[in-house]
């Protein structure tokens, strides 16, 4: 009787073992999706960013700035009169 009270504890204890090799294995298959996933959306965001950068680049760019003034506010280059220099 004790032999059997032995085995069966063994035999618990070794599918106890099992399921928690199952379950650290699984948990580290969804950590290594998770970790894929979250380079991906770094490389997304560091090429969005890259984009931005340009694109603040052109905005504040002279030949952009002089075509916006001109076409948006009506603004022209001044004419020798109009321009004014101080001592």
């Amino acid at each position: 009787m004790r032999l059997f009270h032995f085995s069966v504890i063994m035999l618990f204890l070794f599918l106890l073992a099992g399921i928690a090799h199952v379950w650290v294995n699984f948990q580290r298959t969804q950590m290594g999706y998770a970790l894929i996933q979250s380079k991906r959306e770094i490389l997304q965001i560091e090429e969005h960013n890259r984009k931005l950068k340009l694109e603040i680049a052109y905005l504040k760019s002279p030949e952009h700035l002089e075509g916006k003034a001109i076409k948006e506010f009506g603004l022209k280059h001044p004419t020798v009169e109009q321009v004014v220099f101080l001592p």
